[in-house]
């Protein structure tokens, strides 16, 4: 009998031990996918784009794609900082790509910490946090159990653009082309490390894995094979006006912020048509830049499918921002346009909501956070900023908030169902029409700034009320470039400097 107490204890030990298992096997696991600088002109969005995404598609049939997702942030560290804390630029005071988010909030939970505190198995590669120091140095903040972070393509041996010399379009982040060694393209290692994740995934925990796909992001790089599916002879260039007269209704600040590494729209705009330097064969680089993007997202699919676990298995696919080719004067992201902030965003969560539906609704990246936190049932997180997305993948005609967007303090756009908005820190404005969902779109590149219309002084006076009461101050590296600029235009008879110096 005086065994009878350890061996009971014993037996409750066993019974909990189960009663845990059967609790981590009973919670879904999360893929968590992000893709760096793809923007809306996909067959995504419209099978009519030129940009092949069929495994994009793929993914969308399986659960719900937001066609009128924006991001938080048009450049890459506000943008992931936002997503990966749940906090709005505007409240971590991340606004740069140098901010260090460890520093100015050091108390904040990232998203794959929260899952690791709620016992998943955490892991990530590739591009999830925006790399650099600043921005991966303590790998306890991060919250991944193990981290691998950007692989990128091995630097090839001359620029493949073309150019020489003193601009920076000679170095290897601002190449675009043929990539002459498949193998060694960093997304492919980074789908390998996601790979050997799932083989050696832990049977006792569910598990939480990001992988970051780099491209379409410079250098645009695609191997041959890529290339092929986009033949110069038939290349589809964007309908966009090719003169900076779109310029001319907008405000300094949004036109400053077009000066943000003008020397490639300088250069690639005036190179002689047909030349490796010129738009038209950096648009196809990034049109195949971005199909190679999609090409690991298929092999991540068959990597799940290939586990077992995809039937238990939420996935959210996102990118960081969109990206101008040449539009408005700019040929990288940097603004609170359509092209730079729009983005696409699929939610797969088995059992909610209808396979293959498309939501309308305009929403936030910022949302991400507090959706998988409900999706996989753990508890509420209440200093999040953002608005779970559940009660729209049940149903996708939900009244919802509009959607903003943060570029450096006190910039911000607010875009809902038919209008964009944009209020720069001067207070000077922008206002474009869409159209409703559903409808064609009447200013797709936004060409015909409203602002000034009387007639849209109530949209306006809606869409404001939106905008942040409170700002954090710019407290990291840098602060806004805008004023300095500003200046430069205007001492510039109110035209942009051009050249530009490479030094921007």
């Amino acid at each position: 009998m005086k065994h009878a107490q350890p061996q009971r204890i014993l037996l409750a030990l066993a019974l909990l031990a189960c009663i845990q298992c059967a609790h981590a096997a009973e919670k879904p696991d999360i893929l968590f996918i992000a893709i760096d600088d793809m923007n809306s002109w996909t067959t995504l969005f419209d099978q009519d784009n030129p940009i092949k995404t069929p495994n994009l598609k793929r993914l969308a049939e399986r659960g719900t794609f937001f066609n009128r997702a924006y991001c938080n942030a048009p450049i890459c560290n506000p943008s992931r900082t936002s997503i990966l804390l749940g906090k709005e630029p505007y409240h971590t005071g991340v606004y740069h790509n140098k901010d260090d988010w460890q520093k100015l909030q050091p108390n904040a939970t990232t998203l794959p910490r929260y899952f690791l505190n709620h016992g998943y198995a955490t892991r990530s590669a590739g591009k999830i946090y925006h790399h650099g120091r600043h921005s991966t140095r303590d790998k306890q903040a991060l919250g991944c159990e193990e981290f691998v972070g950007h692989n990128r393509s091995r630097r090839v041996l001359s620029n493949l653009n073309g150019y020489e010399g003193q601009t920076a379009l000679a170095t290897f982040s601002f190449d675009w082309g043929i990539y002459p060694d498949r193998d060694n393209m960093g997304d492919l290692r980074t789908v390998k490390k996601i790979q050997e994740y799932y083989a050696n995934a832990p049977e006792d925990r569910p598990l939480f894995v990001a992988a970051g796909i780099f491209r379409p992001h410079l250098p645009f790089y695609a191997p041959a094979d890529t290339f092929e599916q986009y033949p110069e002879e038939k290349l589809v260039m964007p309908k966009y006006s090719l003169d900076e007269k779109d310029l001319e209704d907008i405000p300094l600040p949004g036109v400053a912020m077009t000066m943000e590494q003008q020397f490639i729209y300088n250069h690639v705009m005036t190179a002689p048509r047909d030349s490796v330097g010129g738009i038209r064969h950096k648009v196809r680089s990034y049109q195949a830049a971005a199909t190679f993007a999609d090409e690991m997202v298929g092999k991540l699919l068959d990597i799940l499918d290939a586990s077992g676990r995809a039937d238990n298995t939420i996935i959210v696919l996102w990118s960081d921002h969109g990206y101008h080719l040449g539009d408005k004067g700019i040929c990288v992201k940097f603004t609170l346009w359509e092209k730079g902030t729009h983005v696409p965003l699929i939610v797969v969560a088995p059992g909610v909501g209808k396979p293959g539906q498309v939501c309308q609704r305009p929403v936030n990246l910022m949302d991400i956070y507090p959706t998988l936190v409900e999706l996989a049932g753990l508890p509420r997180k209440g200093d999040l900023d953002g608005n779970s997305l559940v009660p729209l993948l049940k149903n996708t005609s939900l009244e919802w908030r509009p959607a903003i967007t943060t570029m450096y303090r006190g910039n911000h756009a607010v875009r809902n169902d038919r209008f964009r908005y944009i209020r720069y820190f001067d207070g000077s404005e922008e206002l474009y029409d869409h159209g409703m969902p559903g409808q064609s779109d009447p200013d797709p590149w936004e060409e015909d700034n409203l602002a000034d219309n009387p007639e849209y002084d109530d949209v306006k006076q809606q869409l404001a009320a939106r905008m942040p009461k409170l700002e954090e101050q710019a407290r990291g590296m840098h602060e806004s470039p805008l004023p300095q600029r500003m200046q430069t235009i205007q001492r510039c008879g109110g035209k942009r400097p051009s050249p530009a110096r490479d030094s921007q």
